[in-house]
């Protein structure tokens, strides 16, 4: 997620901020420092409410991070990759990097959040019980944490897809259909159901004069339209690609360049010439590097007639580079987790065989369209077997709603 920063790994998945997440510490800090903890917890001093304000934000904050290490544990715990966590302004997103390989997985990786969400709410409850009036602003805090806890719980069991309710959902379907992409369409469906339901509601509240409260429901409502519509878009593309490798889509090296060779001479002899974005650099047939024009742009001008194109490349052991055999359904979420527009091909004894863009992955899916082969592939591609040998492609990101 663009805009995070990295604080901390916990059992190898880093725990990512993003910056959307300062928003709602403020707001919620500001919130229970005057809604809540003045009615929980009387006759203390206002910077005192703002303290508790901003320790009860936190510690929810706490709440959704183990929410979502619940589900990543049990996806690692299946096979599935995890890559990191990240809070931001409507809770917490998993970056789960592969789709769940048979419906039960599914359901385990899914039902896990929020039961571990409302046995959080039910350990604070009990040790609010047990502070009792022995201190009224711990006991303000535990129920504060007992009650989002278990609000956190129930929400994300709202059969939303891409919520955890949606996900168990969809998991039924897929066990019922044996098909994932199925289960998803309808899963997604439900999910645009509800999220639509939200923005009613969200205009409903600001129409009655509960303005803030309207807009958060409202963006809430709008995220999960957008993440329903995207995790149906996702698996769609799966289906199409599924079967598809490197080698069917990529495209052969309009041209190459010695390391040694200036910028200068590449820009006015390749680049332009050719309107390239991106040019490998080889060395002996080898792969070295590659060079695109923001590594041009880096270079002032009046330099490139002395600046070889080695020193500015991008080198190999930075490079993502695939092999040709590789499923393009593995090399999608690499090109977007990278934010790169293409990657070289290179065979096992590092020779370039060519480049996989995402213009060429986009040629190829409008010539299948047009050759009127993708439902012929949608009718015998799309029923997945209960444990498929073979690695599914990423899924999109598990998010955990608002106001985790």
């Amino acid at each position: 997620m663009s805009g995070s920063l990295h604080v901390a790994t916990i059992a190898g998945i880093r725990i990512n901020i993003n910056y959307t997440w300062l928003i709602v510490l403020v707001l919620l800090t500001f919130s229970l420092a005057v809604g809540w903890f003045p009615f929980a917890a009387p006759g203390l001093s206002t910077g005192a409410y703002y303290l508790l304000g901003f320790i009860a934000a936190i510690l929810l904050f706490v709440s959704v991070l183990l929410h979502e290490l619940a589900h990543s544990i049990v996806a690692r715990a299946r096979g599935l990759p995890v890559s990191s966590i990240s809070l931001f302004i409507f809770g917490g997103v998993s970056n789960i990097e592969q789709e769940p390989r048979s419906p039960g997985v599914e359901f385990q990786m899914a039902i896990v959040g929020p039961v571990t969400s409302l046995i959080l709410g039910g350990i604070s409850w009990l040790l609010a019980q047990a502070v009792g009036s022995a201190s009224r602003p711990v006991t303000a805090v535990l129920l504060y944490l007992a009650v989002a806890n278990v609000l956190l719980g129930l929400f994300n069991l709202i059969p939303g897809f891409p919520l955890d309710g949606g996900r168990v959902l969809r998991s039924i379907i897929w066990r019922a259909s044996g098909s994932l992409r199925t289960a998803t369409h309808w899963a997604a469906r439900v999910g645009q159901v509800v999220a639509f339901l939200f923005i009613i509601w969200g205009i409903i509240q600001v129409f009655t004069g509960n303005l803030v409260g309207g807009i958060w429901i409202g963006f809430i409502g709008w995220f999960l339209l957008q993440a329903a519509q995207s995790a149906n878009t996702q698996v769609m593309l799966e289906a199409l690609l599924r079967g598809v490798t490197v080698r069917d889509v990529m495209r052969p090296v309009a041209a190459a360049v010695p390391p040694d060779l200036t910028l200068s001479q590449m820009v006015n002899g390749y680049m332009l010439p050719l309107g390239l974005r991106a040019v490998p650099v080889t060395r002996d047939d080898q792969l070295a590097g590659l060079i695109t024009l923001a590594d041009v742009r880096h270079v002032p001008r009046d330099e490139w007639d002395q600046t070889p194109v080695g020193r500015v490349m991008i080198p190999l052991e930075r490079l993502h580079a695939v092999g040709p055999t590789q499923s393009l359904n593995d090399v999608l979420p690499l090109m977007a987790h990278q934010d790169v527009n293409q990657l070289p091909v290179v065979a096992a004894d590092g020779r370039l065989l060519g480049m996989v863009t995402r213009e060429a992955v986009v040629h190829f899916l409008e010539v299948r369209r047009g050759l009127g082969v993708n439902e012929a592939e949608r009718r015998t591609n799309t029923r997945l077997p209960a444990a498929p040998a073979s690695p599914v492609p990423p899924a999109p990101p598990h998010a955990t709603g608002a106001p985790s």
